[in-house]
Parts: structure tokens; C-alpha cells; sequence
């Protein structure tokens, strides 16, 4: 997600293209260098420019309004599928709304970059007016679909707005400040999915979300240096890259993994059925195993510049979600 320094927003965007092999500054345990994959020229997009201005590629990170329902109380998804609906609908759009404000602010800037100056605005395929008119659209819809839900809920959604609208002005430029308003940004989408469904609040999940977010997003600032440095725009293409180091990203990472492992394990503990237990005890390994295999990626492969296709598209990650699901699914039955 950019601002206005062409950084990315809240919710991280990055912008989707080809991949080339460069050498990362930092070393591996040999000592030699270790490739780095580093974003190329990205393909024009088939969809209308203004939907591409949109990101709808980003619109999946709106499914974390799912998940901490679905955990705790998977019938009152089912119970207000109507809510549900809209506070999906209402985060989609105000997500929407920031990247056109984020692309109109940073439309002088992006032309500058060599992948950015492809975006709609920045390339010219979209004007400065049409851009804000299409994020109006996207706000009348947010206030049509938030009128249908509870105060909770329309609280937690402003918030989000309110959060991204300061990032994107100000905030994104001290570091861990970004980081930290990013994952905020997918918490209170999964507390405005409890509120709506009036789904009962479980603190150690919302932790546990906040830990792994704030992982994935550290991640991305470690490759986001790496590649910055490579090519000795680290000030220049992000600003808060210059608070950050590979070293502390590194440390800061093996924190995160801890805080995550420890909180999803409260969250386990917590379950009403009755062998909650043995289900925190058979889970873990796949907790350990997804958390490894990340900072596996981010370290080893230098992956990470888009955490969330990096996570739906490792075949390893994959496989071990669909294993931790079913364990998760006949624990809930059994």
C-alpha cells in the first residue's frame, strides 16, 4: 500500500509483475551471496483501468473479516449471513477507496519508479478526476453497506478508514510505526467480523492475528530492503526503510514467531470443547511449521515482497494449512 512517498498503504499492496534473479546483499552461512528476487516490469493488466486502480488482487486480505468468527463461533456466520455480507462489502470498499486516494497522491512520484509509473494514474490511464470520483463511488458504497450493520461494527470501520488515511498521509514514513498500523489494519476487520455476527471476542486469537500480521509485514520490509539496497533506493523508494536493518528485521522476525506460537496456543487452550487440550497439543506442529517455513521464505528463498502470495502459493505452506484445517474441523466435532 503506497502513500504519498510511493510506499505502500495499510494494507500493503505490491505491485504484481514478473521476477529477476539479483544478489542480496546479505550472505548466506557460506559467505556467498544469495539471490534475491526483485520486482521487474510488470504485464499490462486485461481488466479496465479503473478496476485495476481499485487492486481487486487485494480484496482477498478482506477475508480475515471471516476468520476469527469462523473460530470461535463458526454458526453465527450462518446466523447473519447478511452481516457478514455487508461488513465484507464495506471493507472492500473503503480498502478500495484508500489505494485510489494512495495512487492519487503518489501519481508525480510513481512515474519516477520503474515498475509504480505503470499504475493507472501514474501512467496516464486514468485522469485525477476520474480517480476521485471513482473513490467517491467507493465511499457511497461504504456508507450504504455500513448503515446496515451494528455501531460495533461501523466504529471498527471508520477506525480502519481513519487508520489508513493517517498512514497514508504521515505515518508510514516511522518505521515500526508502519509495520504496527499494518497488521492493526487486519484486526479490526476480524473484530468488526465478531461484532457484526455477534460473534463472542476472544483476546489471544486478535493477539495471535496481530503477531502473524506483523510477521508477514516485517517480512515484506526485509525484502523491501534487500531489493532497495540492490539497487540503492532505500530512502528514496520508502522512506522508514532507513530506520530499519536487515540484522533487526531478522530479530525482530524470531520475536514474532514466539509472540505468534504462544498467543495461537492461549487461543487453543481457550476452546470450549472438551478436549481443547489435545487439540492445542496436536495443532502446534503446524503452527511451528507455517511460522518457520515463512521466515524460511523471506531468509533463505528472499521471498516476502508479497506475503500473501507467497503463503497461497508455497506448496509446503499450503499443504500444512489444509492439514491444520481438518485437525481444527474434527477437533470442533469430536
Amino acid at each position: 500500500m503506497t502513500g504519498p512517498s510511493g510506499t505502500d498503504t495499510v494494507d500493503e499492496q505490491s505491485v504484481p509483475g514478473a521476477t529477476t534473479t539479483a544478489q542480496d546483499p546479505a550472505r548466506t552461512a557460506s559467505g556467498s551471496p544469495a539471490p534475491v528476487t526483485e520486482p521487474a516490469v510488470p504485464r499490462r493488466s486485461r481488466l479496465p483501468a479503473g478496476l485495476v486502480l481499485l487492486r481487486p488482487r487485494q480484496w482477498v486480505k478482506n477475508v480475515f473479516v471471516l476468520i476469527a468468527p469462523l473460530a470461535v463461533d463458526p454458526a453465527a456466520v450462518f446466523r447473519r449471513p447478511g452481516a457478514m455480507l455487508a461488513t465484507l462489502v464495506a471493507f472492500t470498499a473503503a480498502s478500495a477507496a484508500v489505494y485510489v486516494l494512495n495512487d492519487w497522491l503518489d501519481r508525480e512520484r510513481d512515474r519516477l519508479h520503474p515498475v509504480k509509473r505503470h499504475r493507472p494514474l501514474a501512467s496516464g490511464r486514468v485522469g485525477p478526476l476520474g480517480a476521485l470520483l471513482l473513490g467517491a463511488a467507493c465511499l457511497a458504497a461504504l456508507a450504504g453497506t455500513g448503515a446496515l450493520l451494528p455501531p460495533s461494527a461501523r466504529a471498527a470501520i471508520a477506525g480502519y478508514a481513519v487508520l489508513n488515511l493517517a498512514y497514508c498521509l504521515a505515518l508510514k514514513h516511522y518505521p515500526l510505526v508502519d509495520v504496527s498500523l499494518v497488521a492493526a489494519g487486519f484486526v479490526l476487520r476480524a473484530v468488526a467480523g465478531c461484532v457484526a455476527v455477534a460473534a463472542p471476542f476472544n483476546p489471544a486469537l486478535v493477539i495471535s492475528i496481530y503477531c502473524t500480521c506483523l510477521l508477514l509485514s516485517l517480512g515484506k520490509r526485509r525484502h523491501e530492503l534487500v531489493t532497495a539496497e540492490l539497487r540503492g533506493q532505500a530512502v528514496a523508494g520508502r522512506p522508514a526503510l532507513s530506520g530499519y536493518s536487515v540484522p533487526l528485521l531478522d530479530q525482530l522476525m524470531a520475536v514474532l514467531v514466539a509472540a505468534t506460537l504462544i498467543s495461537y496456543e492461549l487461543f487453543a487452550l481457550s476452546a470450549p470443547q472438551p478436549h481443547a487440550a489435545v487439540l492445542a497439543v496436536v495443532t502446534v506442529p503446524f503452527a511451528i511449521f507455517a511460522a518457520c517455513r515463512y521466515v524460511q521464505l523471506v531468509a533463505v528463498r528472499r521471498s516476502g515482497g508479497e506475503p500473501g502470495r507467497d503463503v497461497l502459493t508455497d506448496v509446503p505452506l499450503v499443504i500444512n494449512a489444509v492439514l491444520w484445517l481438518a485437525c481444527l474441523a474434527i477437533g470442533r466435532f469430536v
